[in-house]
């Protein structure tokens, strides 16, 4: 009985990677990180153009929001695009990468 069980488990885990896709996080406009100024830059800036992080932490004692889109399909390349924002103790940008394989 217990062999049937995982026959079956790979047989559904092996249904749904060859006919559909994952998706990490939210796809989030990305035209508004031309306009972050670090130290100029607030959260509720942040927040307004980007909603809610996906993740939120701490970078050296920094606050730190990341927002992450990746889509993974079994026959096309994996469309992703983050952005990592630190800031300051007033809650200005203090720093901020974007990296983006889509166009």
């Amino acid at each position: 009985m217990r062999r049937f069980g995982v026959a079956f488990g790979a047989a559904v885990i092996s249904a749904l990677v060859l006919s559909g896709c994952f998706t990490v996080g939210r796809n989030f406009v990305s035209t508004p990180v031309k306009r972050i100024e670090k130290g100029v830059t607030t959260k509720a800036d942040v927040k307004k153009e980007f909603g809610e992080p996906f993740r939120t932490g701490l970078d050296d004692g920094y606050e730190s929001w990341t927002y992450v889109y990746n889509r993974w399909t079994p026959f096309t390349q994996t469309r992703s695009k983050d952005l990592y924002i630190v800031f300051n103790k007033d809650g200005t940008v203090r720093s901020y990468t974007f990296n983006s394989n889509l166009d």
